[in-house]
């Protein structure tokens, strides 16, 4: 039944934003609490664990949802046609309830301190970086990852297998950029977790960052991600409500299927 898919998607999608913000964000409360490394090392370790948490969650849970764990994915891909409009809710509930869920765990590893000093790995704004400035980085580096998911899951014209590397990379190299300047979140879901948990053991919250820059940021970006991929690329229309992308994928060493929307595909990301 249709109630009953959603659900089920729904909480898959719980399940890959807390296997993120767990392994990703808990990665950087570590290298914050227990790591004296160089800032640069820093960001590598963190760029890395979050990176190799969001390739993790694709392949734990990403054939029964898709794998977004970000609102900016699931947003970027309604814009584009590629999801349907209906299923957005459900999963930014489950998004988001997955990264809140994930938060309360690296609080059962780090307790408090993870949570004062460190905001479980919440991304934050450096000090010579305003919200404008946040909103800008965090809203090209989502169109990026968006770019990724489109180009590496989405496109039926890609080479099978890769998606959850490409799209792990990405983040990854998304970071080792705009860590220094915000974090690089790309992502309001693994935002608003650790920062909702940590602010109840003392640990400052902006919340107008947050918004402009960790909320508003994202899902413009999601979206033109989403809309210029299909514009350059010419992604064949979708029909509405269809969640699923059509063709089978080539494997490596084969052409691309350039079959019709109508055919039986893989999931949207």
């Amino acid at each position: 039944m249709p109630t009953q898919s959603i659900i089920r998607r729904s909480t898959a999608e719980a399940l890959g934003a807390f296997v993120l913000v767990f392994v990703g964000s808990g990665t950087a409360t570590a290298a914050a609490l227990r790591f004296r490394f160089t800032p640069a090392v820093g960001v590598l370790l963190v760029a890395l664990g979050l990176g190799l948490a969001l390739f993790a969650g694709i392949i734990i849970v990403g054939k029964v949802s898709g794998g977004h764990y970000n609102p900016a994915v699931t947003v970027g891909l309604a814009a584009a046609g590629r999801f349907a409009w209906a299923d957005v809710p459900g999963y930014l509930v489950g998004q988001v309830v997955g990264a809140v869920v994930g938060a309360l765990a690296i609080l059962l590893v780090y307790g408090q301190v993870g949570a004062r000093t460190a905001g479980l790995g919440a991304p934050a704004l450096a000090p010579d970086i305003n919200i404008w400035q946040g909103l800008a980085g965090e809203g090209l580096g989502t169109a990026i990852l968006v770019l990724a998911v489109m180009g590496a899951a989405v496109d039926t014209r890609a080479v099978a297998g890769w998606a959850p590397l490409a799209i792990g990379l990405t983040l990854t190299a998304l970071i080792l950029f705009l860590g220094p300047a915000t974090g690089g979140s790309v992502n309001p879901a693994r935002a608003f977790g650790p920062d909702l948990v940590a602010v109840f053991f003392g640990y400052p919250v902006n919340w107008g960052a947050f918004i402009v820059s960790y909320l508003i940021g994202p899902l413009v970006g999601g979206v033109v991600g989403a809309l210029a991929y299909t514009a350059v690329v010419a992604l064949p229309p979708e029909r509405a409500g269809v969640q699923r992308v059509g063709g089978r994928r080539p494997q490596a060493g084969e052409a691309p299927d350039r079959g019709s929307a109508d055919q039986p595909g893989l999931p949207a990301t």
